[in-house]
């Protein structure tokens, strides 16, 4: 088994996936299996008032939710805010980790984003829960992060180790987010992206 193959497996497993079927099958045939994994991602099909569509992806945003309290929050929570408090479209990130690890869907992957000014036309936004100014990423808020990310570096063709491809929001616009705490944990993301595709 290739360490890529490796690592997916075992991240995997570590969430608490079954991957049984996987065993009985042939070398091959398993590994094209692990080949198309993807994080699982609870899609919550939110409504939003417009779209459009997002021409390319180059670089990934890091985001806090940066509540004045370190709470958990939902995609569906975060879409209200967005609505009604910032009069936006709906929720502007693209994928939202709670504390439990769960992934969730909020923009859709191919359509523009809400999350980082001037660099929504290209970028993808993952937003955890919390205030990492005041607390700390759960463990399950990090590895979720880590496979998401690395699904997407592989998805969009992107490579983690580029400046400028993984990045905090506050390497493009004048704010704290994604929190102290977070922002300190990039290099380690980037470094299990390299790993992830080698």
């Amino acid at each position: 088994m290739k360490r890529r193959d490796f690592i997916r497996l075992s991240a995997a497993v570590s969430l608490g996936f079954n991957l049984l079927p996987l065993f009985p099958l042939a070398k091959t045939e398993a590994s094209h299996r692990i080949e198309g994994w993807e994080p699982p991602i609870y899609r919550r099909f939110l409504q939003f008032t417009e779209y459009e569509k997002r021409p390319g992806t180059d670089r990934i945003v890091i985001h806090n939710t940066g509540f004045p309290t370190d709470k958990d929050s939902t995609a569906a929570e975060i879409h209200e805010f967005h609505q009604n408090h910032n009069g936006w479209a709906g929720i502007g990130y693209h994928y939202l980790i709670r504390k439990n690890g769960m992934i969730e869907q909020g923009r859709r992957p191919g359509m523009m984003g809400a999350h980082a000014y001037h660099y929504n036309q290209t970028s993808i936004g993952i937003c955890l829960a919390g205030n990492f100014n005041l607390g700390q990423p759960t463990k399950e808020q990090l590895d979720s992060l880590k496979l998401l990310t690395a699904w997407l570096c592989e998805k969009y063709h992107l490579d983690p180790m580029k400046k400028g491809v993984i990045v905090g929001h506050r390497d493009l616009n004048d704010t704290d987010c994604p929190g102290n705490n977070l922002y300190s944990r990039l290099p380690e993301i980037r470094r299990y992206c390299r790993d992830f595709e080698h």
